[in-house]
């Protein structure tokens, strides 16, 4: 989300005002934790505390074919678990995770590895509980858009630019075939107690960058560039100044040069 900047406009009229786009991910402002450090199962460890801390308590859980639109957590396989028998590793985590189990439109349509009523996106069923774990889940619009009133999402992919990872609170960049027997090891194997009625946990947000720099606007259309987020389609990276940009960079909406920039 971009930083509204409390200066006078300038010269930039109401028009252009109201061409400033607020990009935000599909699913809205999520934490964005990545877990990097150490091996596979010290990343699961900290996920693990991270789902503990935020009050998921993994002592209970909910039958597995309970209907998505019903349930308080769901883990859901993509194309990236492979042959149909890494569905057991979904099966796992799902009984660990106390969770029922859902998957992208094609490990339904395509594939067949569940039935229709499993898939979730826009076209299929709504996620509106509170945790879900994309297993293998690149995240098109379509499925995105199905899970946008999740509390906590959870995403592991081996691919570290898959789209799920921007709309994200907790993500793994790994091998489901190793991540997935970790984590379910890490939340307990053992019998669940039947969950109570589902309470719907507030989404917690990351706090707001702290202002580094001036906003500069475009003249040509009202893009602000904001230090604290850089651009990152122009590998400009979070935290760089204006004045440090590069002479030859331009406006990522309408090419405007540098020089065609004002400070607010």
């Amino acid at each position: 989300m971009r930083r509204t900047c409390s200066a006078d406009w300038g010269i930039l009229n109401e028009s252009s005002r109201s061409t400033v786009k607020k990009i935000s991910p599909v699913t809205g402002i999520r934490k964005g934790k990545f877990f990097t450090e150490g091996d596979a199962k010290a990343k699961v460890s900290e996920l693990a505390a991270a789902l503990a801390k935020d009050g998921y308590d993994f002592s209970v859980g909910i039958a597995p074919d309970t209907p998505i639109a019903q349930a308080e957590r769901v883990v859901s396989a993509g194309k990236g678990i492979g042959d149909k028998e890494n569905m057991k590793l979904i099966e796992d985590l799902a009984q660990a995770a106390g969770a029922a189990i859902g998957s992208s439109r094609p490990v339904a349509e395509t594939l067949k590895y569940v039935p229709l009523n499993r898939y979730v996106g826009m076209s299929g069923q709504k996620f509106t509980g509170n945790l879900y774990i994309a297993c293998g889940i690149s995240g098109a619009k379509q499925h995105l858009r199905g899970i946008k009133d999740a509390s906590t999402i959870v995403a592991i992919n081996k691919n570290k630019n898959a789209p799920i990872f921007k709309n994200c609170d907790y993500g793994i960049v790994g091998d489901v075939r190793e991540i997935l027997p970790l984590l379910a090891d890490a939340l307990g194997r053992g019998e669940k107690k039947p969950a109570p009625p589902m309470v719907k946990m507030k989404r917690p947000l990351p706090p707001k960058a702290e202002p580094i720099g001036p906003c500069y606007v475009c003249n040509g259309c009202g893009y602000e560039y904001v230090p604290e987020l850089g651009d990152e389609d122009a590998d400009i990276a979070p935290g760089t100044l204006f004045s440090a940009l590069p002479e030859d960079w331009v406006c990522p909406e309408c090419a405007e040069e540098k020089t065609g920039f004002v400070k607010e």
